[in-house]
């Protein structure tokens, strides 16, 4: 009997050891406070629409292609020859939230320099963090950096660009 008792009274140590190791991994985090640590970064190119504030809203909006990069800056293209290319930087503010500051050179039709914008960007990624929503502010600076008006009010929206597959690629590993 005493032998018996010894097994059981094992069992119900390892058992409950086991529970209690089990508790304690359910236990340790919280979900509902953790901060997921996908979709936290804006690495990558991105195609962007922009609707300033003050853009008609039967005027297409400004398209841009841009490509953030690890250590916090970016780069930007936009789809028209009045500016230049846009150069920033951008941190992460929160969950899935970030900011954007940009610089760029506005010129009239003879390419001469004539004002400076500095957009202020708040940025919202998706759950998925294929698509962000954004808020703007711009700054318009002539050429000495004097500002002449904040623009409060514009939005975009944006997709992350993903590699696609071309019809040759499995054809093409083949060749050596």
């Amino acid at each position: 009997m005493k032998l018996s008792t010894f097994l059981v009274f094992g069992a119900l140590m390892i058992t409950g050891a086991h529970l209690q190791a089990q508790g304690l991994l359910q236990s340790i985090t919280t979900p509902e406070k953790a901060v997921a640590v996908v979709n936290q970064s804006m690495e990558g190119t991105w195609l962007s629409e922009i609707r300033p504030a003050g853009l008609p809203a039967s005027a297409p909006p400004i398209l841009n292609l841009v490509t953030f990069n690890s250590n916090g800056t970016l780069v930007a293209s936009a789809s028209d020859a009045t500016q230049s290319v846009a150069h920033g930087v951008w941190v992460r503010v929160g969950d899935r939230k970030f900011l954007q500051t940009v610089f760029i050179f506005n010129y009239d039709a003879s390419r001469v320099l004539t004002t400076i914008t500095k957009a202020r960007i708040n940025i919202q990624m998706s759950l998925d963090g294929q698509t962000t929503k954004t808020t703007n502010e711009v700054v318009v600076m002539d050429r000495t950096g004097r500002v002449m008006a904040t623009i409060p009010g514009g939005t975009g929206a944006a997709v992350r660009l993903s590699p696609e597959i071309p019809a040759d690629f499995y054809e093409f590993q083949k060749v050596q």
